[in-house]
């Protein structure tokens, strides 16, 4: 009888180590698209996503803002390395994404990623916006991962009661992705 109970711990273990390590390995997964600027050239971009964030996360950079202000929200906001865009093509750009959501839809899926506010185009600056402001990444994407996206570079956000946050507005037109596909 012992070992019976033994053998079904060691599986139902084994189990819940494996879901996890599948979970873990879904969450590393990178996109390819093309940016579309309205100014110059188009750019080829690589959107790779670490891991999504968990409701204790956004509730720990809640906290921070709460505690240490805009300065505190930010350092805590860093740690948290989710995702990173990638500018191929010119002086490139490698942008540090800091929180990710996946929201299943009725066509396929919603990403959002949050990163500090800048310019996605090299060489371009954001003088004299200063304040609250995040770099939002939408993809709209279908069942096989393939979509369009919007990048927005002075979003506001703000967090809900699930432990999420969303885009308000943003002050400037969004940027296109256009072509995203995952890359294999």
């Amino acid at each position: 009888m012992n070992k019976k109970i033994h053998k079904k711990i060691f599986i139902y273990g084994l189990c819940l180590l494996l879901l996890g390590w599948t979970s873990s390995l879904w969450a590393q997964v990178q996109f390819k698209a093309r940016l579309m600027t309205g100014v110059g050239p188009v750019s080829n971009v690589r959107i790779k996503i670490e891991s999504f964030s968990t409701p204790d996360e956004i509730r720990g950079l809640q906290q921070a803002l709460a505690g240490g202000g805009e300065d505190g929200f930010f350092a805590a906001f860093r740690q948290l390395n989710k995702a990173s865009l990638r500018f191929f093509g010119g002086p490139g750009l490698n942008i540090g994404l800091h929180a990710a959501y996946e929201i299943p839809t009725d066509n396929g899926y919603k990403i959002f990623l949050y990163g500090k506010s800048q310019s996605v185009e090299p060489g371009s600056s954001r003088r004299g916006l200063g304040g609250f402001l995040f770099l939002v990444v939408v993809l709209d994407l279908d069942k096989n991962y393939k979509g369009e996206g919007k990048i927005y570079e002075t979003a506001r956000i703000r967090f809900t009661d699930l432990g999420t946050m969303e885009m308000e507005s943003s002050i400037t037109a969004p940027k296109m992705l256009v072509s995203i596909s995952p890359v294999k």
